[in-house]
Formats: structure tokens, sequence, C-alpha cells
């Protein structure tokens, strides 16, 4: 039996080797708590260097250590100080079952691991159950984008998702690669093509319609294009995800997303559809993918939004007493909610039974001819954009996941308000406060002259001063209606010309408060770059042209929104409260 640390003593660390089956090394920092062992073990296994783990981020793994837990800092195949070659998600199966049967053999661990990590470091968890790891006993996983390929990943309603894409892999992956070429003629041949994808993705012509049959850019650059030209059933999008193999996880889950974080949908789809057998907790807090701060892009959620005070203790805390309770066996629970939920609005964390919490409704606002968003269904009418491929609206925060100068979060939409390629529909000013806790969903009827058509819709609060801040947004494209929005099947095809047709365009989730004096809207634009492709107007993809977009409303033609209301009651709940009562 081990013995509780003193944290007062020095931790001793350690630079190892974990040896995968095929001989690879991985480069692998041990630190060990003080005291008698052995101890269960934490471990984290990403792409960006582990080395920057040890300090400065949000988990504190020195208070892991001085919790009593064996710690792992692992770098992956083909990352910084690991051997082998880099083949993103796919290698992390075998990968990730070695790592935790190794670190759960060594003479410092008990043989129980859990692991924790965000965006690819949540992959890795994923990835090692599904390898085969039974040692792993207790996951926590954040921000992850592991429920399918084409719901915010490489794809978003059949729209390839070409600006975080571009950021991860220009960004994120590519600089290391480079720097690990051996041979100096083909490193300086690599710096000066990375030099000019980088010139590519400042001016925009890295994102313009048709770039993603651009100018080589690089082996990364030019996998990830290729992974967009990729049909939407295409196998290559299910590699890293566990769609269709949700049944086999079954270990305790702490699931921890953000409200303006890129993968927010495949957080919240993780939540839903994973089997209930073993015990499981929701965090979603007003963050986007990198920064949870709490303040972000015009708004500051006030002192209890950041990740340091999640219902009054921080995420590293938390990590502690979930491990404590489901891997250490040190206490009976981690003492958390079933969902613990940022609500947006009232600017403080509410604990819930579920997401969508229990007894939640759904309310659904029309767009008017008027650009009225009411109750009631309105006359028959019709709003018309013409939509110019060249000129695309430019993206404004939101849940993205992309590079200076396009932040992510509640950033005020107001200057695009005089693009005549904007729609916009109001309440109006609101009498009392309305909720929204959960799914958003928009049903727009729209023609185009031309052979396809995209569809964004974005969910806003706007406020008396005339900020417009994006609550929820999402997109659609008109030739990939018909396919099934996680595995791709079905066809995707041009639309006709002309013809009205329904777009269902899925706005993911959202924990809002509109207050008094505030009035709910929505815009409707063609396009939002660089989050997106743009859309040429043309299927199959061919050289871009304007086209005329027209939004039927009215009784015939109810495009709406869709909104989920919670219960009135459920908002006064505190953090600590019975979610049942």
């Amino acid at each position: 039996m081990a013995t509780q640390p003193d944290p007062t003593t020095a931790i001793t660390r350690r630079e190892v080797e974990c040896v995968l089956r095929d001989g690879v090394a991985l480069r692998t920092t041990l630190l060990v708590p003080a005291g008698a062992g052995p101890w269960p073990a934490l471990m984290t296994r990403h792409p960006y260097d582990v080395s920057g783990d040890e300090s400065g981020t949000r988990v504190e793994v020195d208070r892991l250590v001085a919790a009593g837990y064996l710690v792992a800092l692992q770098d992956v195949r083909g990352r910084y100080g690991s051997g082998g070659e880099f083949d993103p998600s796919a290698q992390e199966l075998d990968d990730g079952a070695d790592a935790v049967a190794w670190l759960a053999d060594l003479p410092e661990c008990d043989g129980r691991v859990g692991m924790w990590g965000a965006s690819y470091a949540s992959e890795t968890q994923f990835s090692a159950l599904l390898g085969g790891a039974p040692a792993l006993r207790s996951i926590a996983p954040a921000v992850t984008p592991v429920a399918t390929g084409l719901d915010g990943f490489r794809f978003r309603g059949g729209v390839p998702e070409i600006g975080s894409m571009t950021a991860w892999s220009h960004g994120a992956i590519d600089p290391d690669r480079i720097a690990h070429l051996a041979d100096e003629t083909e490193r300086a041949r690599a710096q000066r093509d990375w030099e000019a994808a980088d010139a590519a993705i400042v001016s925009g012509a890295a994102f313009a319609a048709g770039a993603l049959d651009g100018e080589p850019g690089g082996p990364t650059l030019d996998w990830m294009r290729a992974r967009l030209r990729d049909p939407l059933d295409a196998p290559a999008h299910a590699v890293g995800k566990i769609l269709g193999r949700e049944h086999e996880i079954d270990v305790p889950m702490l699931l921890l997303g953000g409200w303006y974080d890129v993968f927010l949908g495949s957080t919240l789809r993780v939540w839903r559809d994973l089997p209930s057998t073993a015990p499981r907790h929701l965090v979603v807090g007003p963050w986007s993918h990198d920064d949870w701060t709490g303040r972000l892009g015009d708004l500051d959620f006030g002192p209890t939004a950041s990740s340091g005070d999640l219902g009054g203790r921080d995420l590293t805390r938390t990590l502690i007493d979930w491990f404590d309770a489901t891997l250490a066996g040190r206490r009976a629970d981690p003492a958390l909610p079933p969902a613990r939920v940022f609500v947006m609005g009232l600017d403080r964390w509410v604990d819930l039974d579920g997401f969508p919490a229990t007894g939640s409704t759904e309310r659904e606002l029309f767009l008017g001819g008027d650009g009225a968003l009411t109750d009631a269904v309105g006359p028959a009418a019709e709003a018309t954009v013409d939509v110019d491929p060249a000129d695309p609206v430019p993206t404004r925060g939101g849940a993205t996941l992309l590079f200076p100068p396009y932040g992510p979060g509640p950033v005020d939409q107001g200057p695009l308000e005089s693009r005549a390629d904007v729609l916009s529909w109001r309440s109006e000013p609101l009498d009392a406060a309305v909720a929204v806790l959960g799914p958003v969903e928009a049903v727009i009827h729209l023609a185009s002259t031309g052979t396809d058509a995209d569809v964004v819709v974005r969910l806003s609060d706007e406020h008396p001063d005339g900020r417009v801040i994006p609550i929820a947004d999402g997109v659609q494209r008109g030739s990939a209606r018909a396919t099934d929005p996680l595995t791709g099947a079905g066809p995707v095809a041009a639309i006709e010309p002309g013809a009205v047709l329904e777009y269902r365009v899925d706005l993911w989730s959202t924990a809002h408060v509109f207050r008094p004096g505030h009035r709910i809207r929505v815009d409707l634009t063609p396009s939002s770059s660089p989050r997106w492709d743009v859309n040429p107007g043309v299927y199959p993809p061919a050289a871009p042209r304007r086209t005329r977009n027209t939004v039927h409303l009215g009784s015939a033609h109810p495009s709406r929104l869709r909104l989920t209301v919670p219960p009135p009651e459920l908002l006064g709940r505190e953090p600590g409260a019975d979610p049942a009562s």
C-alpha cells in the first residue's frame, strides 16, 4: 500500500523510454511521488511537446504527483523526443495500448492507470481503450474530436473545415516535422514550402474558393487538403474516432468542453452516445479550445468562469478528486453532479441531472418577412442575397480554432451588418429573460440559382448598446443535405436551381440566458471564411460563379429556429445543490 506523500518533498523526475511492440521508443517523463510506492499512474500523450506540460498549463502536474500519483508525460510517435514517423490518429490504437501496458508494468506503478488531456490528448485516451488497455481504469478527456470526423473535425454540415485543419497542420504539426528532417537540403526546401504556405494563409489565398485544389504546400498541408477532398463517407474520416464502437468505452469518464470550442459538437455527442454503465460527468465552461480563462472575445464572464473555479474547485483539484474516486479508491465519489454547465448571461455555474436537463421543452421562433423573429408563423415572404464566392463573409468569433486575427468566442458581429449578403431577424426587446440550455437547430427553406449553396446560421444576443454577441452557429452545404451527418453515407449531388429546399442546420448546443431588454437575433450568411471552405456555387466543384439565394418564409416554407428551453425553476440552483431537486 502506497503512503501519502509529503507535498513539501521534492518530486523525482526521470527521462525514460517507452519501447513499443515494433521497437520504436517514445520519450516519456516520469514524475514520481515521494514516499513508498507503488502508485496509481496518470498519463497524458500528445504531439505538442510534453515538456511544456510541467509548467504553465491548466493542469498542475506537480499537484497530481503530490496527491499520490505516478505521472507520465509522453510525446507520441514521430513527435519531438520520440522516434518513428508521425501518422496522425492511425498510430494511436496500438501505441496507446502499448504505452498503458508499459506504464502499468513499471515497478513504481500499482497496475492502475488513468489518463487526462485535451484535444489530441483526449483522442489518445479513447484510442488506448479501443486498442486494448485493461489497465486503463478512468479517463478525463477535454474538448474532444473523437465522436466523428464530420461534425466539426474535418467537416461540418458537409463543408470542409479548411480553417482549423490548416491552422493545425501548418501551425501545430509542420514546424516540428521540418525541424526533424535530417537532410539539410530537404529541410531548406521544406522551410521554403512552409513560408510560401504561410504567405498564402496571411493573404487569404489559402482559403479562396477552390483552394483545396491549390498549389502544393508541403507534405502535411497537402495531406490535410487530400483529406478534405476525400468523399464524406471515406474510411479515412473514421480513423481515431469512436463512431460505431461507443459501447466499448466502459470506464468512468470526466468529460470537459467549452461553449466556444471547435469540438463542442463532438464533445456533447460523446456525452449523449456513450453507454451509462460506468460513471460519467460533464463540465462545460465559457471557453474556446485553448482559452479557459473566462475572458474571451469581447466578454468577461466573471471571476468564477475560468478553469480555476469549476464551482468551487479548480481543474487540477477536480481531476484529483475524480481519480481519487474512480481510480485510486480513496474517496466514495468525485462530488460532481451528472452535468455542471456555465450559463452565459447569468454568468454562473448550474448543476443539472443531465444535458439537456430533464423536463426541457422546445420553443420555435419563426423568421418573418419584415425581419422579425416571432413565436408565430407570418405571411409568405422572401429574403434574397447575391452571393459572390470571391468576396466571402469574414469569420468573426464563434466556436473556432484559427489563427490571428481570427480569434474565437463572443466577438461582436456588428462590423458585418453592413454587408448585403448578411440577412438578419430580431425579436422585440425581451420583457422577461429567455433561457436556452441544450440543442439549437435552424430549419431554413432556400432556393439558389446555382447548383450548390451553403447556409450559415448564427444565433446571437443583441445587447441594448447595439453589440451583437454570437452564441451558437452552424453550416449546411446544399449538395450534402441527404448525407448522414455522422457517417457521410448517402448521396452528394447538385441541387436543382430555383427549387426551394429545406436545410437543417445544427448549431450544436448552448447554455445562455437572454436578459430583459436584449433581443434574440438570427443571422444567415452564405459563407464564413476562413473558417469554412467557400462554396463555388457549382456542383461538382468548378470555377466559382456568382449566384442568388432566396430564403422562403411563411406557412408554406416556415424557416425557423428551434431552441431547447429548461424548466423555469432550474436556473435557481446553485452549484452543489441536488440537481434532482
